[in-house]
């Protein structure tokens, strides 16, 4: 769905919204397009007798019935039937409306009544198809059910069936299944993709992939849940549009949304009292032991919960058991109050809290959220072990909630604080970080070990990197905890294994904080020493060393070694789980690797990786994944697909405290807009750029420079090259030839001669097809080589590097030109034609360009090149014969050709 900045207000977009909100059948038909897509081909299959919808409770089941109905009433005659609960006692309960038209003498008996039922269709139908929905199946009475079998197998109507399973059908209709007479569609939870695009459907204007995702999390993909969720969000002011642009807090959940409270009283209070108090207990416990429960309530009524599907159980060794319905869990569990909640766990937990030893992590996080709901402490071994495995999990808002109350111990003190520092830096507040620090004594950290006191002075590194005074204090910093290491080693206090893992995490510390800076020429030689040791003393250090190395590498001119060392530590380090800080460092200098590769695409693939779109990872880090995607576009030259992303992340990050990052965003969204020819809208965002804070790091004002100035080039600013090449010729002097260069490409889109040898220098230093393109662009534009230009040209194209492609092309068409080179002219004003749909505004306009060709000149080509004569030509495009050749001439003329035969070979 199209942005509509400018063609409403955001209180029409809200109101718009509101009104999809309350179609139920429409939100059917975007979410359940491809089940229903499904039944209809079933239907039209003469070989069927109907279709079974399946699925669990509130999954749409009823709406996609009605769809089909309301889809069939403009060719076919329509019933709807409905079992109630009591129709299995009710003679023909599913037919009433049938038999209530029957004339008495219709039914003197079964026999008669099914004849009458089957005559009574037949003529309301008049020679059209019959199809009749029947929900509540299982409810059927012997007689409905023989008549239904009866109306299917004799041709007169068929069925769409609505049942939660189809197990739960009449004997009779099993046959058809297992023969597919009768076709099963099964409605399955939605997908992330699915929600996505039934959400932007939805809602309009430009909803956030992380919005959505985080909206796909509250349902757990029900539909129905997510559209009651939708609704009560927008009425709460919650999920709020500003210009244009959907934001959703990060914190937002669905306690307290009045139609969901009820829609799961009505399925909890089906139940008899002792199963709703079992309920209950797994809602406040999540996850907990089979044989705690069992221990703890009847087995009959544990069995019935399982035949009933309410459990779900993991069949490891350790059998664990959860509610099947996580939202019924989440429901309930805002039911009950905090005596309730602690009556259930001492029930429980009567024996007090499980050792840590005894229970799975999950189970432990289950442990751990229910004690703060029963404004209980957990013991600190507990409170610890739920902290750091929140944090593993991206969740670091729960893990300062685990470690709330915890109290001073000299034994646990220094640990709870890395923690809390930790959860502060993945929260983007590293003052609060450097705080929880500051409360361990110097006697609690002398108290520690050394890689316990390495690991404090690291996250303090880290954490004054994100200050601005913090650069000499970190030099300082390291210096002091090396000196005190040395100390320590002298005597005798800890082992050699230890002193040297406490060594490479400082080393690490180090490595970061250079690469920071970008100053990787600095440490490059240090960290291929330490990734090629073969007996590491910690392998976690290496593999983040290693990660800092292949961008070093990359940065440094070294850009296949750069990919190369990737792709090995991709097989090595697994992003679905491992230590938190490893993933996220391995997967921010991937993405960089491969976007200064030029690899864009795989960047982006690096972004949708499942782990990088967990819950948690949304709601502190959805604006940055945002930035990085329409980041990855804009560099590829495609503004138009990265203006939806930027301006996500922008209204993100203004709704957050912690928006490092809000320059970044500025400065890449007015570059897409510069692509697009927008030189109002990108000039806005300069001007927004110029109130941002400061880049703190390297990597981050590398980026800022090069967007900025790059839209300022776009926009014909006559400083911008200048900008450009000055920035370049800072990196040059730190040995950064790969940002350099690519600066450089964009410096010298009209530049003099000696930029280009410049170019052509730095790209001299380098390795890859980035390096190869920026190296014959510049000896082609500067010695009029073809050779080189088509090559480069070649290069961009293999990238999907759409606009430096086309300044390949153009650049070659004007030297063509100048030449005569006739062939070499219309093979690049092919390729600028192809272009022109993806590229808005060509970098390099050639001189002697001719016109493009129009869409209908286009076709009329193809059709020509063919050999297709001009009747046939008119008569293919419903055109005159004379429109025909007064299309052809200006293909001709355009492309310089007088034959059809030199028109085919053009093409």
């Amino acid at each position: 769905m199209g942005i509509r900045l400018g063609l409403s207000g955001d209180s029409q977009i809200i109101h718009d919204a509101q009104a999809r909100l309350s179609d139920r059948l429409a939100w059917a038909r975007v979410v359940r397009a491809k089940e229903i897509a499904t039944a209809e081909q079933a239907l039209a299959d003469p070989s069927t007798y109907g279709v079974v919808v399946t699925g669990d409770a509130s999954f749409g089941k009823s709406a996609v019935a009605s769809v089909l109905l309301n889809d069939l009433e403009a060719v076919a005659y329509t019933v709807r039937l409905r079992s109630t609960i009591m129709g299995t006692e009710t003679p023909y309960g599913a037919l009433n409306v049938l038999l209530a038209r029957l004339p008495e003498d219709a039914q003197d008996d079964p026999g008669t009544i099914m004849r009458g039922i089957l005559q009574l269709l037949a003529s309301d139908a008049r020679g059209r198809e019959a199809v009749m929905s029947l929900e509540t199946s299982h409810n059927l009475d012997e007689l409905s059910t023989a008549t239904l079998v009866n109306v299917m197998v004799t041709g007169t109507a068929k069925l769409v069936i609505v049942a939660d399973r189809a197990s739960e059908l009449p004997t009779d209709f099993h046959w058809m299944l297992s023969e597919e007479r009768l076709r099963e569609v099964p409605l399955a939870a939605l997908d992330p993709e699915d929600t996505l695009t039934g959400v932007r459907e939805l809602l309009g204007a430009l909803v956030p992939q992380t919005v959505a995702l985080q909206l796909h999390g509250l349902s757990r993909g029900n539909p129905q849940v997510l559209l009651l969720t939708v609704s009560e969000l927008l009425q709460r002011g919650a999920l709020t549009v500003a210009d244009g642009v959907w934001t959703l807090p990060p914190d937002t959940d669905t306690s307290g949304i009045r139609q969901l409270d009820d829609l799961v009283r009505a399925r909890f209070q089906r139940h008899p009292a002792q199963i709703q108090e079992i309920i209950e207990a797994l809602a406040c416990a999540r996850r907990i032991p089979l044989v705690r429960l069992a221990s703890t309530f009847r087995g009959e009524d544990l069995a019935q919960m399982e035949r009933d599907g309410l459990l779900a159980i993991d069949e490891g060794g350790r059998q664990s058991v959860s509610l099947a319905d996580a939202l019924m869990g989440d429901v309930v569990r805002g039911w009950l109050s905090v005596p309730r909640r602690r009556e259930l766990r001492a029930l429980l937990m009567a024996d007090g809290e499980p050792p840590l030893d005894t229970i799975t992590n999950l189970e432990l996080l289950g442990l751990a959220a229910w004690a703060r709901e029963c404004h209980a402490l957990l013991p600190t071994g507990h409170a610890i072990a739920a902290a750091a495995e929140s944090l593993r999990l991206y969740d670091a808002k729960f893990a300062l909630e685990c470690l709330d109350g915890v109290e001073r111990d000299p034994s646990t003190w220094p640990t709870v604080q890395r923690l809390r520092a930790r959860a502060f830096l993945v929260l983007q507040l590293p003052r609060q970080s450097l705080a929880c620090l500051d409360q361990v004594s110097a006697a609690e950290l002398d108290a520690e070990g050394p890689v316990e006191m390495a690991t404090f002075v690291a996250i303090r590194a880290e954490a004054l990197r994100w200050v601005p005074e913090g650069a000499r204090a970190t030099r300082d910093l390291l210096a002091d905890a090396r000196g005190e290491l040395l100390i320590r080693a002298g005597t005798g206090a800890s082992s050699d294994a230890e002193n040297a893992r406490a060594a490479a995490l400082l080393d690490l510390a180090e490595f970061e904080y250079w690469a920071f800076l970008g100053e990787f020429g600095r440490i490059v030689g240090r960290l291929e020493a330490t990734v090629a040791d073969p007996n590491p003393v910690d392998e976690e250090t290496r593999l983040m060393a290693a990660s800092i190395l292949m961008e070093a590498r990359t940065v440094l001119g070294r850009e296949q070694e750069g990919l190369a060392l990737l792709h090995e530590l991709t097989a090595q380090i697994n992003l679905g789980s491992g230590p938190l800080r490893m993933r996220r460092a391995f997967a921010t200098r991937a993405f960089d690797v491969l976007l200064l590769n030029g690899h864009w695409r795989q960047a982006l693939a690096l972004l949708k990786a499942a782990p990088q779109w967990s819950p948690h990872y949304l709601s502190t880090s959805g604006a940055s994944v945002e930035l990085a995607v329409g980041l990855a576009y804009v560099y590829a030259g495609r503004g138009h697909e990265a203006i939806g992303s930027l301006l996500s992340a922008t209204a993100l990050f203004e709704r957050t405290p912690a928006s490092r990052w809000l320059g970044l965003a500025c400065a890449a969204t007015a570059f897409a807009y510069a692509q697009q020819g927008d030189t109002p809208s990108a000039r806005k965002w300069l001007s927004r750029l110029e109130d941002c804070e400061p880049a703190a790091g390297y990597r981050t004002a590398s980026y800022i420079d090069f967007c900025s100035a790059m839209a300022r080039r776009w926009i014909g600013e006559p400083h911008a090259a200048a900008m450009l090449v000055e920035s370049a010729r800072e990196d040059i002097a730190h040995g950064r030839w790969n940002p350099a260069g690519i600066k450089l490409v964009g410096a010298t889109v009209e530049g003099s001669e000696d930029d280009l040898r410049l170019l052509e220098d730095v790209c001299a230093h380098r390795q890859g097809p980035l390096a190869e393109i920026g190296e014959r662009l510049a000896r082609g534009t500067r010695t009029g080589s073809l050779d080189d230009l088509a090559a480069a040209a070649d290069l961009a194209a293999s990238l999907e590097l759409d606009a430096l492609e086309s300044r390949c092309a153009a650049v070659a068409l004007d030297v063509a030109h100048e030449i005569n080179e006739v062939v070499v002219a219309r093979f690049m004003q092919a390729r600028l034609d192809t272009l022109a749909g993806r590229v808005v505004i060509l970098p390099v306009v050639p001189s002697r360009a001719p016109r493009v060709l129009t869409q209908r000149e286009r076709e009329v080509a193809a059709l020509a090149a063919m050999g297709e004569s001009n009747r046939r030509i008119a008569e293919d495009l419903g055109l005159s014969v004379r429109t025909v050749e007064g299309h052809l001439y200006q293909v001709f003329s355009k492309l310089a050709v007088s034959t059809r035969t030199e028109l085919a070979e053009f093409l």
